[in-house]
């Protein structure tokens, strides 16, 4: 399920969590907004599946329904320093294509604003093991490294010109052929 309303929690508060999962980031006193509304202030946790915050009701985000995540210090965008997240929307084919759907926007913003860098980093590498089975470039990367493997030399650095001193044995293949 993408988004979940009310998680469950233990007595204790702590959410509870499914089987293989691990909590690998906890912040406590983070405000959620969705949009420009305040959902509350709670505990962020970051598993390694999924994003829970508990506050009010609380909720958990899948990360593949997590379309984009970063860091905003920006006060023109925002007042306060947050982990500003867009939400995947479902695509309605029977739209405009001028007519841009509205994006779902979250904000969490934690009360130590000096915490927002580790938090981005590990929601980062959280996203990174659980890519979008949607998205048709998720696993891609890992093909395309095996095809572009193939033994050969890289290429010179950008900015660097080739030249036969680079690769003598290059320059001998040329010679043979003439």
């Amino acid at each position: 399920m993408p988004i979940e309303k009310s998680p469950p929690r233990h007595a204790d508060g702590t959410p509870e969590l499914c089987e293989g999962e691990e909590i690998r980031f906890s912040e406590p006193k983070t405000r959620l907004f969705t949009g420009a509304h305040l959902e509350g202030e709670g505990v962020l946790h970051l598993t390694n599946r999924r994003v829970l915050w508990l506050g009010g009701t609380g909720c958990a985000i899948d990360y593949p329904f997590i379309t984009l995540h970063a860091v905003s210090r920006d006060k023109s965008a925002w007042p306060d320093p947050c982990l500003y997240c867009q939400l995947r929307t479902e695509e309605d084919g029977g739209a405009d294509e001028e007519e841009q759907p509205d994006i779902p926007e979250l904000r969490f913003v934690p009360a130590e604003a000096s915490h927002l860098q580790l938090m981005f980093q590990v929601f980062s590498e959280m996203s990174a093991l659980n890519p979008d089975p949607l998205d048709p470039q998720a696993n891609d990367s890992e093909s395309e490294e095996d095809e572009d493997d193939d033994g050969g030399e890289l290429p010179p650095p950008l900015g660097v010109m080739w030249n036969a001193e680079m690769n003598d044995a290059a320059m001998e293949d040329a010679d043979e052929n003439m």
